[in-house]
């Protein structure tokens, strides 16, 4: 049934892997400001490996008197991060509240298709090169399903590419790399020039990251990249980036030593130059492995052929590659299929011009992109907020006539 914006609403957050910062930066003021105007529930685990809601989060929000709070702390309140030990006894306390909406943040999307109303997941909004806030969110009925387009009516789609084209040639132009660079970091680290050269940017491994239960392949990152460059031997390099993230909150040895042991594969530092090395190095990228990465954005801003191995769903326009024997040899006889940059270019547009939530924006409201999951009269509010986020990819002019 569709939502209807003429009553309040009984919105439920259900928020099993909810870490401090996603509460405090995102799920708090979207919370607050429905609150304002609808019924408002939340219902989380207790604290365990940096999720659920604790003393912290529920103490930030005592104000808050009609809010309904709901913290499960029985003892297997850890599987509901994953797979719930009770999913019955979950389902039924749900369906006994009757939302009309649930906004989710969880790696377990199955269950969650068994609550009543208009479920979503809330998931990351941050896609490079643009990379808005990180505090900008989607809202996805599975968590990595990437760059599907929204039919649009007609003359939208056209509206839509007009719109975003200045501020997408800005960027490309601003980032197309300078002459003689690739030779130049091929020979910084040591990369041979005389194969393809395909880059692997690795997943979060923190203890919070209960998405990594989706990841199809060798695990952890370690084994992973073992596995990769036996696959390659002597006919690609592999680049590899580490996640921020593991940068700073995960061990690297193990992952140092299985690089150290494999002659096809260079590990990247965090940063070449001014720009993070994922970003830095997708430009000279023969092909990118990205699995369930956010990184695939860069593969289609580039057009680099992509190889995808996920549950998950592609956007066709990406042409991404399933099964890596036939990305390979594609990849070595300069036969790969790339995405396609009309498809590449209106993706990004509907992503920050339509589908894009900023929690701290009072105007951007949630319900409404639930009830209109395509709406071109929310475009120019959100092509000028894109403006203010992002100066530098719109001329002066323009602002001034915005």
């Amino acid at each position: 049934m569709p939502l209807s914006l003429d009553r309040p609403q009984r919105v439920l957050f259900y928020l099993p892997v909810v870490t401090n910062w996603w509460f405090v930066t995102i799920v708090e003021p979207l919370l607050r400001r429905l609150a304002e105007h609808h019924e408002v529930h939340v219902l989380a685990p207790a604290p365990w490996q940096g999720t659920g809601l604790g003393p912290d989060e529920l103490g930030r929000c005592t104000d808050l008197a009609e809010v309904r709070w709901y913290i499960m702390d029985s003892a297997d309140h850890p599987s509901i991060r994953t797979v719930p030990e009770d999913p019955e006894g979950l389902i039924g306390f749900v369906r006994d509240l009757a939302p009309d909406v649930v906004l989710c943040r969880t790696a377990d999307h199955e269950t969650v298709r068994h609550f009543p109303g208009i479920v979503r997941l809330l998931m990351e909004g941050r896609f490079e090169p643009f990379g808005p806030p990180p505090r900008w969110i989607l809202l996805a009925e599975r968590p990595h399903d990437y760059g599907l387009l929204l039919p649009l009516p007609d003359g939208a789609a056209e509206r839509l590419d007009a719109m975003i084209a200045p501020a997408w040639d800005r960027l490309q132009r601003s980032l197309r790399p300078a002459a003689g660079e690739r030779a130049a970091l091929f020979a910084r680290f040591g990369i041979p020039a005389d194969r393809p050269l395909l880059l692997l940017a690795l997943e979060s491994e923190a203890e919070d990251n209960f998405f990594a239960m989706h990841r199809i392949g060798p695990k952890p990152n370690a084994a992973l990249v073992r596995a990769l460059a036996k696959e390659l031997g002597n006919h690609c390099t592999l680049a590899v980036s580490n996640h921020p993230v593991n940068d700073i909150h995960v061990d690297a040895a193990a992952l140092i030593e299985a690089i150290d042991t494999c002659d096809n594969v260079v590990l990247l530092p965090p940063r070449i130059g001014m720009l993070p090395a994922t970003l830095a190095m997708a430009r000279h990228a023969d092909g990118m492995m990205v699995a369930d990465s956010k990184t695939f954005a860069l593969a289609a801003f580039f057009g680099v052929p992509v190889q995808r191995h996920s549950h998950f769903a592609s956007g066709s326009w990406l042409n991404a590659y399933d099964a890596i024997a036939p990305f390979l040899a594609d990849i070595a006889a300069g036969t790969a299929r790339r995405p396609d940059p009309w498809g590449a270019r209106r993706w990004f547009a509907q992503y920050l011009l339509n589908d894009a939530i900023d929690p701290l924006d009072a105007e951007d409201d949630i319900l409404a992109h639930l009830a209109r999951p395509v709406d071109p009269d929310r475009w120019e509010r959100a092509l000028a907020r894109l403006e203010r986020t992002l100066p530098a990819l719109f001329p002066a002019e323009a602002q001034a006539s915005g």
